[in-house]
């Protein structure tokens, strides 16, 4: 196992007050959502406009850390339109990379010189699918949750991709063709019967 890479310390930050705090603790990286396109809109008191957005993006910056924005929903075509507009903002104020579910993102945001990281929400899980996601020009995949310590070896070693990994949060038990309580509960997955 390679150890000479430094551990990325990338801590959430929903709210303002909160980024100058997890920069102030050390975060070599933070994540956060703008007041569209995320899996937090229905939280009025979390995300970032564009004006605060920048100057977190200028706060970070100015103090070493990354800054890194989830657009980790699924999107339909009557919003992709406005996703691009966003992404072409995104990339002139340059944001460190984009966080996403949805790969019609890849058209967007490749050609505008953002760097992709996969997110969790994809349910990436093994060595093909990191293989195909480096190929499609990802620069790092944050593997799903419930990806064993021996698989996370397993891939590290077959493909060149840089690996996230939770480790802690939130365990989302309901998508379909995503069942995992029982593997959780008995160790036997009803995804595989």
């Amino acid at each position: 196992m390679q150890m000479d890479k430094k551990v990325e310390l990338l801590a959430p930050v929903g709210r303002k007050i909160a980024l100058q705090e997890v920069i102030n603790a050390g975060a070599d990286a933070v994540y956060l959502g703008g007041k569209k396109f995320n899996m937090r809109l229905l939280r009025p008191e979390f995300n970032f406009s564009d004006q605060e957005l920048r100057d977190a993006l200028t706060l970070c910056h100015d103090q070493g850390v990354k800054l890194y924005v989830t657009l980790n929903n699924i999107f339909h075509d009557d919003e992709l339109s406005a996703l691009q507009e966003y992404v072409c903002f995104l990339a002139q104020i340059g944001v460190d990379a984009v966080i996403v579910q949805d790969l019609a993102l890849a058209a967007f945001a490749l050609p505008k010189g953002i760097p992709l990281h996969a997110s969790v929400q994809m349910g990436v899980h093994n060595v093909d699918t990191v293989t195909r996601l480096e190929q499609d020009g990802f620069e790092r995949v944050i593997l799903s949750k419930n990806v064993s310590l021996e698989d996370i070896r397993l891939i590290n070693s077959r493909t060149g991709m840089v690996l996230e990994y939770f480790v802690h949060g939130d365990l989302c038990i309901g998508h379909t063709g995503q069942c995992l309580l029982s593997g959780l509960m008995f160790g036997e997955s009803s995804n595989r019967g």
